[in-house]
């Protein structure tokens, strides 16, 4: 069988990765490379299916320009196309001279063909492609009726693949959660009281249990608080997390990022860490809500954040696909000098708002340059932020 994603990119030298290298470096297994390769590709052709669903092959045929292609359709679909289009740009599926996006010939778009190949390079993975596919599905309204992007990707049909995409098991999703483990394991101290903002699936506190429990650092835990703006996520994880992570003193609370924690019952400097995986990126005034979190954080404690990083705010990263539609992810304030942009930052801009929120030092794992400037795929960090 022809292999449809050409080379596989190799795995980053030990010395680009900091002292906690020689644990980082076992997440770069073929199968890890091959899943984050193979779903740049298929997001890309999905992306370009997408656009031949909604009936526009002609107009990208005849070059069409992104004020063009959004003139008749709701103001909301103009954040997504304004990612797309220089995407596929990017990955080579659309020309892009000045402001106009054309298609050339006959590009290769299948699907079945990566999925094959995944099946042999890194079987049981194959529910990266089964969201893209379920998204491609589920999304035309909002670009033909206006209908949020919010309903259309949380309903019944496709929760079942998002929780999926988000365990430990998914090699391409791990980095995340691993990544931000070490991060809050240095230093953690005896009876740390833990705050997770937007836990979700429950995966990282599932991994936080099991690799805690292995190593030997979970009793330093007091109380692990696991919290989720979601009605359906909190009562999933209150349902089934005290058996999938044994050991953890958990309790239980809904929270909302975008309010005041004083208001909703987090005292002031009671909290040795708050840990927020791929969360933070959303909050709507994002210096607020640092400023907000660092209030509560005792004396030397931590905000330890799991973040996808881009190498450049240019830089169309094939994860933003997913969450391109949600007003939660592009409808954010903006500030020139540190949040530019919305959805994913570099880490320097990461740092300008952190430190413009009062922070006085981050620490990143792993630390993103120069490993990013000679991996520009490498797309996902942690940082230790002191108080």
């Amino acid at each position: 069988m022809t292999q449809p994603f050409g080379p596989i990119e190799a795995p980053p030298r030990l010395d680009l990765l900091g002292p906690l290298g020689p644990e980082i470096i076992k997440l770069f297994t073929r199968p890890f490379l091959v899943i984050h390769r193979a779903s740049g590709l298929y997001t890309a052709r999905t992306c370009l299916l997408l656009l031949f669903d909604l009936g526009w092959e002609a107009h990208l045929r005849a070059g069409v320009t992104l004020d063009a292609l959004c003139a008749e359709l709701p103001e909301q679909a103009r954040k997504p196309l304004a990612w797309m289009l220089p995407f596929l740009a990017v990955e080579g599926l659309l020309l892009r001279k000045g402001d106009v996006y054309t298609l050339n010939g006959e590009p290769d778009l299948d699907l079945a063909g990566i999925r094959e190949a995944m099946d042999v390079e890194a079987p049981g993975h194959g529910v990266n492609f089964d969201l893209l596919d379920g998204v491609r599905s589920h999304i035309p309204p909002f670009f033909t009726e206006g209908k949020a992007g919010e309903g259309l990707l949380f309903d019944l049909a496709l929760f079942p693949l998002w929780l999926a995409y988000f365990r430990n098991e998914n090699l391409g999703y791990l980095p995340n959660n691993l990544l931000t483990l070490l991060a809050l394991r240095e230093g953690l101290p005896e009876g740390a009281r833990v705050l997770e903002l937007g836990g979700g699936g429950g995966s990282f506190a599932q991994l936080l249990a099991r690799q805690g429990a292995e190593e030997g650092w979970l009793s330093r835990l007091a109380e692990y608080r696991f919290t989720d703006v979601a009605p359906t996520f909190l009562r999933r994880a209150q349902r089934d997390l005290k058996a999938s992570a044994p050991g953890l003193p958990l309790s239980f609370q809904a929270l909302d990022l975008n309010r005041p924690l004083g208001d909703q019952g987090i005292a002031a400097a009671s909290l040795d860490a708050i840990v927020g995986i791929n969360v933070l990126h959303v909050a709507q005034d994002l210096e607020a809500t640092l400023r907000d979190l660092r209030s509560c954080l005792k004396p030397g404690g931590r905000l330890v954040l799991g973040e996808c990083l881009k190498p450049t705010l240019d830089t169309p990263l094939y994860l933003e696909f997913f969450f391109s539609f949600i007003k939660s992810f592009t409808g954010v304030k903006l500030d020139p000098r540190w949040r530019p942009r919305h959805g994913f930052l570099t880490p320097e801009a990461w740092d300008e708002a952190l430190h413009h929120a009062g922070f006085t030092r981050v620490e990143h794992i792993p630390p993103p340059r120069p490993l990013m400037d000679q991996h520009p795929s490498f797309t996902v960090g942690a940082m230790s932020v002191f108080s």
